[in-house]
């Protein structure tokens, strides 16, 4: 009998509970390795990793280990990187004494491949002797430049300066890994090495668990994610300033519906035709109340799990090309595209109002994250690597 082969898992946080993009897709990887590979999860983490998180983890982890930046280390870390002119991100997450002890564990460990995710721990697995992969998930340069280009002053200095580090790290970095992995062929493109040193990983999606209910809709437009995260703050302050306002001149009985961690920054601007809630443990409760799911995303990179979601619940999605550039789903058949907010306004109204082009919508998007979009497919990739 074939011994399993071992993978210790660094993380930048605890991948529990699924509010982040980077932990869905960690979580979703752990449970497909846990089938072929004896998993070792260790953690960045200076809060979360509690025993009702662990206990998500506990049926594919054979170990557990969280380790906890200081804090005053963090500062003096930031500080480095603007020295050193490094992305603040990846000085942000090292931390001297948690590699220390990274090196101690991993040294009693002696696993066979150490797989790393986001360029914010590869400081910690650069220089080890063990077959090594790190996942960039998203091209995330570009995402900094995205940002930047909706901002002012230092803020806008910020992350100009983010993007011009992170592509500089990311250079530097990757020849150190004996395989790097990123999530679409359009984030690939955007990572300024050679083809041959990246490969696609892209997420997937639980179409069992993610599957339309027969619930009466009680909203017409959806978005949820992350509203902690920037790109998705820009997108919600568009639908709530850009889109709503518009949109109930033309229908005033429409209902909106956002919702997310952090959606509690947003509550105050709530009212008849808009309602904001914050973390829900049960997304798909958001998913069958509504109609459409409307992103309006003009930042960010990476393949988007709202969309993957929606689009498997059999939700019509109405998003950019810019979200669309990593999903590359058909415009007019798997979902909508729209430009600028006048684009959004007709085709939200359009859609609401044909019943027809809803359905076909529908059934197609759920079709194509079928045929797509599985973690299983996905992650045979990944296991090619390890």
């Amino acid at each position: 009998m074939q011994t399993r082969k071992s993978i210790a898992i660094l993380l930048s946080r605890f991948p529990y509970p699924l509010d982040k993009g980077d932990k869905l897709r960690a979580y979703h990887q752990i449970k497909q390795l846990s089938r072929y590979y004896h998993i070792h999860l260790f953690a960045l983490q200076d809060k979360g990793g509690e025993e009702k998180d662990r206990q998500a983890l506990e049926p594919f982890c054979r170990s557990m280990t969280v380790y906890k930046p200081r804090t005053m280390m963090r500062y003096w870390q930031v500080l480095k990187s603007l020295l050193r002119a490094e992305p603040v991100r990846v000085g942000y997450f090292y931390d001297p004494k948690c590699k220390q002890q990274w090196l101690v564990d991993i040294a009693q460990l002696k696993p066979d491949t150490l797989y790393a995710q986001l360029s914010r721990t590869a400081l910690y697995v650069q220089d080890m002797p063990y077959h090594k992969v790190l996942d960039l998930q998203d091209a995330f340069a570009l995402n900094y430049d995205r940002m930047q280009a909706n901002m002012t002053g230092l803020r806008k200095w910020f992350y100009q300066r983010e993007a011009r580090t992170m592509r500089l790290f990311e250079q530097k970095m990757i020849p150190s890994f004996d395989a790097c992995t990123i999530i679409s062929d359009f984030d690939k493109s955007q990572i300024a090495v050679q083809p041959n040193q990246v490969a696609v990983v892209p997420n997937g999606v639980d179409t069992q668990f993610f599957k339309a209910k027969q619930v009466k809709p009680t909203y017409d437009i959806l978005f949820c994610g992350n509203l902690t995260y920037i790109p998705n703050q820009q997108a919600v302050n568009y639908l709530i300033h850009e889109l709503l306002p518009a949109l109930v001149q033309k229908k005033p009985d429409i209902r909106m519906f956002i919702v997310g961690a952090g959606g509690e920054a947003f509550q105050q601007y709530s009212h008849a035709n808009l309602t904001v809630g914050g973390w829900i443990e049960d997304i798909r409760q958001a998913y069958s109340l509504s109609r459409l799911f409307v992103a309006p995303l003009f930042s960010g990179a990476g393949l988007q799990n709202k969309l993957l979601e929606a689009m498997s619940m059999g939700l019509p999605c109405i998003t950019t090309s810019i979200a669309n550039a990593s999903l590359l789903a058909v415009p007019d058949e798997e979902i909508i595209l729209a430009g600028n907010a006048d684009e959004f306004v007709e085709k939200i109204l359009s859609l609401l109002n044909d019943t027809a082009k809803h359905s076909h919508l529908s059934a197609q998007a759920r079709y194509r994250v079928e045929k797509d979009y599985s973690w299983e497919s996905a992650n045979r990739v990944l296991m090619s690597l390890l």
